[in-house]
Formats: structure tokens, C-alpha cells, sequence
């Protein structure tokens, strides 16, 4: 982290915020610290924050903004209250991670609110990994307001660990669009409960996608996707499909001299990344 310039804008580790970086057109506070300075968010969190990150996108950016959120303690909870506001006209990519960096039982609880302004686009990139024993709670809420476009991939790999997970999209406004990708990796004795539901008003378009793989017996996804339409205007699809590590293209990367941990691997990263 001594690198600014490639360091997270935001870092956390158990309950301490290590490292903030703003930048011109951005700005960037702890949650709490935004709910003192800015009586308008008060609106979004509902109530004080007690952990959590304020990301304001005033204007113009040209790189990608990063969050990282880490347990690496025992005994630590996370209760965090995040809010991203992107603002009218702007482009937007940003890349949040969250995760346990060794077996400590550790509770990760979060909220978040993403504003999508009047045309403007969000490239997110959500990546969870949580180890055995690990609980990991998360309700991601995006609103997006006229002509406003989110593309958006949610990772989650629950490595022994107990995940419950919902996503709300609220496509109410005229001519706002999203594709948003639900990806989820169960093993050694991993859990999901996972809520999907996309909100269509007006003249929209929406795609969600929800896919989950299984590695072994003791494993357990629960996948809901939901479309809710209050239009004939709108277009709202989704897709859902759960299943295994193909025999096939395990057997094809072990032919070719990987061994069979490296070719799971390999199969994963590449399930995550499509």
C-alpha cells in the first residue's frame, strides 16, 4: 500500500480503514464521515453508517476506481454501509473486492446503494471470496435514473463458507438499460442463498443473468432470479443454470499436463471471467 498510485482508492482491513485516496472530480469518505458532511445522504443510508465507504463521481474520470474490503483477524465483524453516486453525464468503472485473507471465522455484512445519474454509464465489478466457516451477507440496491446503463458482474466463491446475497436493479426511468451477471463457485462445504430481482418500468431494457457451479456433494446453491415488470414498454429477460465442472473440459486441460487441481483452476477463473 505504499504505492499510491497503485493502491485501492479505498482499503479496509478488519475494522480499520488503512488507506483513502481521492481524486479530482472524486470524492472519497468513510460512510460516517459523509453522513456528517452531506445531510443529503441521510436519504440513502437510511441511518448512521457505522462502517462503509461515500463514492462521489462529480466528473469526468479516466481510470478505474478500486475498493478493497479485508478480514484477516478473528473474532472481526464488518458491518458495512456503502454508497456510490455517479453523477449525470459521466463514465464510470469501478472494481470492489471483499475478502477473508485465512481461515478466522470472520462476518462480513454489507449494504449498498449505487446511484446511476441521468446518462450516465457504470462498468462495476463485484468479487467476494470468503473462506471455511466465513458468513457473508451482502443486499446491493442500483437505481438508475434516464438513459442511465449499468453493466455490472457480481463474483462470489464461498470456499466452506455460509453466503446470502440480494440484488435489487431499478430500471424506472426512461430509457435506462442493464446486464447484470450473477456468478457463484460452491466448495469444501460451501453455502448459497442467492436473491436476484430486476424492477422494469417505462421504456427499459434489462438482462440478468444468475450461474452457479458445484464441486462437490457438500456444497449448496440457492439461486432466485426475479423480473418485475409494471410495463408493456419494457424488456426484461433473464437466464439461470447451475451445475458442474464439465468431465470434459477437466479431462481435455489433464490431457495437455495440468494436474487436476491446476485444471479446476483454470476452469474456474475462466467461468468467472467470461
Amino acid at each position: 500500500m505504499k504505492n499510491a498510485e497503485n493502491a485501492p482508492n479505498f482499503y479496509q482491513i478488519d475494522n480499520k480503514i488503512e488507506y483513502m485516496q481521492s481524486r479530482d472530480g472524486v470524492i472519497i469518505l468513510p460512510s460516517i464521515l459523509a453522513w456528517e458532511k452531506f445531510k443529503w445522504t441521510h436519504e440513502y443510508f437510511n441511518k448512521k453508517p457505522k462502517q462503509g465507504f461515500f463514492l462521489w463521481i462529480k466528473k469526468p474520470i479516466s481510470q478505474r476506481l478500486n475498493t478493497l474490503i479485508e478480514i484477516s483477524s478473528k473474532n472481526i465483524f464488518q458491518e458495512m454501509s456503502n454508497l456510490i453516486i455517479i453523477e449525470k453525464g459521466l463514465n464510470a468503472e469501478l472494481s470492489s473486492f471483499c475478502r477473508s485473507t485465512r481461515e478466522i471465522k470472520g462476518k462480513h455484512f454489507a449494504k449498498a446503494k449505487i446511484v446511476i445519474r441521468e446518462n450516465s454509464t457504470l462498468e462495476f465489478l463485484q468479487c467476494n471470496s470468503w473462506r471455511k466457516e466465513d458468513e457473508f451477507r451482502a443486499n446491493y440496491e442500483f437505481f438508475l435514473d434516464k438513459k442511465a446503463k449499468l453493466r455490472t458482474t457480481v463474483t462470489n466463491q464461498s470456499n466452506g463458507s455460509k453466503i446470502v446475497t440480494r440484488e435489487d436493479i431499478y430500471l424506472k426511468e426512461k430509457k435506462s438499460s442493464a446486464d447484470v451477471r450473477i456468478k457463484m463457485v460452491a466448495k469444501q462445504g460451501g453455502t448459497f442463498f442467492s436473491e436476484s430481482y430486476m424492477h422494469g418500468e417505462n421504456e427499459i431494457r434489462g438482462h440478468l443473468e444468475c450461474s452457479g457451479l458445484i464441486l462437490d456433494n457438500k456444497s449448496k446453491i440457492t439461486s432466485i432470479p426475479g423480473i418485475i415488470c409494471d410495463s408493456n414498454k419494457a424488456e426484461l429477460t433473464h437466464e439461470a443454470s447451475i451445475g458442474k465442472i464439465s468431465e470434459e473440459k477437466l479431462m481435455y486441460l489433464r490431457m495437455r499436463g495440468l494436474s487436476e487441481k491446476k485444471a479446476t483452476e483454470l476452469i474456474i477463473n475462466s467461468f468467472l471471467n467470461s
